[in-house]
């Protein structure tokens, strides 16, 4: 008999098919459905401009120049607003997020950071489409500097150049393109501002901004608190604006008394969780408008700076991920560097996924009252979210009856095509199904007899973010600007370092459900192992505070040459304690991470036979956990990150619930506070089978 189901929806699933059939990608109603279950229609005009773009700065002749910072090419490229089309390309060994104009009178020059490469490169105008280029070296490559946001200096014609990784600020001669001095400043600089007497820095890792006297010799005068992870910074008079990425709000700070004087929220609503991400700033030239980029929200905040509070006056829908905006010195147009452009689409063509995603730039005219308040319901229109589920509770009707116990399994690097493509009853390709019935099982037995998903969607591209929204439903700025450095070899990995500004302190589902007084057991998610030995179980270790006390020492973290099947005895083993007990913990998160596979090097085992390893351990897992006297009460949820190839969209994953009842998210299931805004989405579900529905279900 096949019934209407309810079935659990975690915070990282980004959109579920209903009645109808919904595929991330462009609708008939003009808008771009993306696998978050946002929809983006950028106002005015979008110019592709290569990955990740993090910095725009305006030209005199009305033009803008992109620094693009993706996982691929790296590199600037100028656009012609009116043509809205890219007129020059200059590709870089790296560039990461500063980018500067200094000159006048059609004389530009544009300063832009190389990251990795520790050079800060000035680019020179010289009429027409003619540049000349040439580099200032400001410490060896494999120094750990990495350089990020930059500002001239004109009166005491230098640029100062922010060191990411080095906790310093550096100063060059403007002309000679010599180092002239350097200074500590707080923890992850990342970019700065200045005057005509003081250098501003935010500190992306300490909630400070360094003020820096720009005498004939400089020096740090003083360190100003101004919030969670303060990003852009804007400067007008005695005012000091700082995009709190991690508040959802931005701080104006009073310079003559160096004090907070306001923090405005700008979420789509006041009482929202965070996850609105303001990461850029710009003025407009008269100094009344600050227009605030909102990475997770997909929108620019228009504020109106009054002489004692500042005010939100609406929303301009922008493209996926804005990360950088700028006002045309006329002030009749922003221009908006959209990180993820209008989405990735399909990959059927084995394009690597941080490939797939082409960021963009929106010329956008200022709009007018009229404009504005029709722009802001846009926003809102295009928002999955009501304001009610934007509260940060939960109900306590939320929670289904009868479920006590949540096993929650996390697997790697495999779309839906690539499992169930071959399977008739979903909507895949069996010619992308390298992973099929004769390799996977037990995962295909699952999804018979419980719920086949095909049109189930994450957040994340790779292994680095995916785990971030797995694990609290969001990647914060941080993650999002640094991953596609570290997988291109620009950067080394730090994105499980334990510091708060990477991994936020309290972020986490299990920091949820410990702070409910649940019982939380964690084998193998953010832990590491030394990797010697494939058959012995190696004791794990983790830099997150949280997890050490609810960690299983002996379940080996990621370590590839050990089995999953080790993994599932070892897992075994502790469900027989806790049967013994007459107990069950409350949440347990385990990770199979052996279908990661090491691809195709050659003196490794197959593709195959590691994830038809990870498959039986899958098998191997819910058998046990069938006969465990803790069954009836629990919810089993498996689910995969990072993408591959997939006809539909690399973020397409096989997830497969091994229960059924009415199931929310996990927060619902355990009644406590929401993490962030994206989990305020995650409310309950029906699932309709519909001939039109990407969904199967069988209840049997």
């Amino acid at each position: 008999m096949r019934t209407r189901s309810l079935f659990a929806l975690p915070a990282l699933a980004g959109l579920a098919a209903l009645a109808t059939r919904l595929v991330p990608g462009p609708l008939r109603d003009g808008t771009t459905l993306l696998p978050s279950g946002w929809r983006i229609r950028p106002a005015g005009k979008s110019v592709p401009v290569g990955t990740l773009p993090l910095g725009v700065v305006t030209l005199s002749d009305g033009s803008a120049m992109v620094t693009y910072n993706g996982h691929g090419e790296n590199g600037l490229v100028r656009i012609d607003a009116v043509r809205a089309r890219v007129v020059w390309r200059a590709p870089l060994p790296a560039a990461w997020l500063g980018l500067a104009r200094a000159g006048r009178d059609w004389r530009d020059t544009v300063w832009a950071s190389g990251g990795s490469t520790n050079r800060l490169y000035r680019f020179t105008w010289q009429g027409g489409a003619t540049w000349t280029a040439d580099s200032a070296v400001l410490a060896d490559s494999r120094a750990k500097v990495f350089l990020g946001g930059v500002v001239p200096l004109p009166r005491l014609r230098w640029v100062a150049v922010v060191g990411n990784l080095s906790d310093s600020v550096y100063f060059v001669d403007a002309a000679s393109l010599e180092r002239r001095a350097a200074l500590a400043v707080g923890h992850r600089p990342y970019t700065a501002v200045a005057d005509s007497a003081h250098l501003y820095v935010s500190n992306w890792g300490d909630s400070t901004v360094s003020v820096i006297d720009l005498s004939d010799r400089p020096a740090v005068r003083q360190s100003l608190f101004v919030g969670p992870h303060p990003s852009a910074l804007a400067l007008s008079g005695s005012a000091l604006f700082a995009a709190l990425a991690g508040a959802n709000g931005v701080a104006r700070v009073d310079l003559t008394t160096g004090e907070v004087r306001e923090q405005l929220t700008v979420a789509l609503a006041p009482h929202a969780p965070v996850g609105s991400d303001p990461n850029a700033l710009a003025l407009s030239p008269d100094r009344r408008t600050l227009y605030v980029a909102m990475a997770g929200n997909n929108a620019v905040a228009v504020v109106r700076i009054g002489a004692r509070e500042m005010r939100v006056a609406g929303l301009i829908p922008v493209g996926w991920y804005p990360t950088a905006v700028a006002a045309s010195p006329d002030g009749r147009t922003i221009f908006v560097a959209n990180g993820k452009g209008n989405g990735s689409g399909a990959n059927a063509d084995g394009r690597y996924i941080a490939d797939v995603i082409t960021g963009s730039l929106s010329i956008i005219p200022v709009p007018d009252a009229v404009t504005l308040a029709r722009y802001t319901r846009q926003v809102y229109a295009l928002s999955p979210f009501s304001n009610a589920q934007l509260r940060p509770t939960v109900r306590p009707s939320d929670r289904p009856s009868g479920l006590k116990h949540v096993v929650y399994i996390i697997r790697e690097n495999r779309t839906y095509d690539q499992v169930f493509g071959d399977e008739t009853r979903g909507n895949g390709d069996p010619g992308l199904a390298i992973f099929n019935d004769s390799v996977t099982p037990n995962a295909h037995l699952i999804a018979r007899h419980w719920v086949l998903f095909d049109n189930f969607y994450v957040n994340g591209e790779v292994s680095a973010d995916g785990h971030e929204w797995t694990d609290r439903a969001f990647a914060g700025d941080y993650n999002q600007k640094t991953w596609p450095q570290i997988y291109s070899d620009r950067r080394e990995w730090d994105l499980t370092s334990g510091e708060d500004l990477v991994n936020p302190h309290g972020s986490y589902i299990w920091d949820a459900a410990l702070r409910k007084g649940l019982w939380v057991v964690n084998f193998g998610e953010k832990t590491e192992s030394d990797e010697h030995d494939s058959t012995a179980a190696e004791p794990a270790r983790t830099n997150i505070a949280s997890l050490r006390d609810i960690t299983a020492t002996n379940y080996p973290g990621f370590v590839l040459t050990i089995f999953d099947t080790t993994r599932a005895r070892l897992f075994a083993d502790s469900v027989g304690t806790w049967d013994a007990q007459g107990r069950f913990p409350d949440l347990v998160l385990l990770w199979l991470p052996r279908d990661h596979t090491y691809g195709r090097r050659g003196s490794s085992p197959t593709p195959r036979a590691m994830v038809a390893d990870n498959d039986l351990a899958l098998g191997q897992i819910v058998e046990r956990l069938s006969q465990s006297p803790a069954w009836p009460g629990q919810h089993v949820l498996h689910d995969r990150l990072r993408g591959a190839l997939d006809r539909a969209d690399p973020r397409a994953r096989p997830a497969e619930p091994v229960r059924r009842s009415g199931h929310p998210s996990l927060e619902c299931i355990f009644a406590t506070p929401r993490l962030d805004v994206v989990c305020a989405r995650a409310e309950r579900v029906a699932v309709e089978r519909a001939q039109s529905s990407r969904l199967s279900i069988d209840d049997s």
